[in-house]
């Protein structure tokens, strides 16, 4: 092998360009896109599956709806996601971007659902960080979410300028 083949290969084995490292962070991104789809679209199956048992979920809404700024434990996020979809219907979710590194995956989201209570159409959006533990079960699930959400809020101020 010339000098420059074995440049690139070490430099390849130090920046991981094996397939390995890129499938394990396109597994990781699909996995955080599987959860998020469970929890918030009527498959809270979904948390035994992929959660870890001491999984936790924050988001800043918490503390307003259950006095706490998050749902810790698989139990606790399996009966939160069924609480979930008994207050929503047809819930569209969208994924904007995932980028992944490391044991975390980032979502760019937004959700769209009938509020079965009121009848009324509601849309949201956010960004949520995933973190994974060594057996590739996520721990984590801490998000900010707004209305509209993030790629709303770009298009809004692309309107704008």
């Amino acid at each position: 092998m010339r000098r420059g083949g074995w440049i690139i290969l070490i430099l390849c084995q130090l920046v991981a360009c094996d397939s390995t490292a890129t499938d394990s962070i396109a597994h990781r991104k699909a996995l955080a896109e599987q959860f998020v789809r469970g929890v918030y679209g009527c498959e809270p199956s979904v948390v035994a599956e992929l959660g870890a048992e001491n999984v936790f979920i924050s988001y800043p809404i918490f503390e307003e709806l259950f006095g706490t700024p998050a749902i810790r434990g698989r139990d606790k996020v399996e009966e939160f996601a069924k609480g979930f979809c008994s207050r929503w219907k047809d819930g569209e979710f969208t994924i904007h971007e995932a980028v992944a590194e490391g044991d975390q995956v980032v979502l760019v989201w937004g959700f769209q659902a009938e509020n079965i209570a009121s009848g009324q159409h509601s849309s949201w959006g956010g960004i949520t960080l995933f973190k994974f533990d060594s057996a590739g079960r996520i721990v984590a699930e801490i998000g900010e979410e707004s209305e509209p959400g993030p790629v709303g809020r770009l298009a809004g101020s692309a309107a704008a300028d």
